[in-house]
């Protein structure tokens, strides 16, 4: 096959070290090594928004802490209902990410 055609790019010491390192690994040229990242590799877009809403819900849960500590503090007792309704979040929370990480297992490249 012709290779005829070229493409620059700019990277850092850091990242060519890097590229070099992993190009080595995989017993292969730097440019065999970037051309079958590019063509075969792939890109994982994530969705922020779940991000945020897994944000919201962590500030949620420790709110409720902070709420259950202050209690315990102040009347040295607390209701079994609120450590249970605590429990429930996290629960929620944990199963939330669980399905959303899933898809994003894969392969590094």
């Amino acid at each position: 096959m012709n290779r005829d055609n070229f493409i620059k790019i700019r990277v850092s010491a850091d990242e060519m070290s890097a590229i070099k390192q992993r190009a080595e690994a995989a017993n292969m040229s730097i440019s065999s090594f970037l051309r079958n990242l590019a063509l075969n590799g792939k890109i994982i877009l994530y969705d922020t928004e779940n991000i945020y809403r897994f944000n919201q819900l962590l500030r949620a849960i420790g709110t409720n802490i902070n709420q259950i500590a202050m209690v315990v503090n102040s009347e040295k007792s607390i209701f079994k209902g609120d450590i249970d309704s605590l429990r429930r979040e996290v629960e929620k929370i944990s199963e939330e990410f669980h399905s959303y990480i899933s898809p994003l297992k894969s392969q590094e490249v």
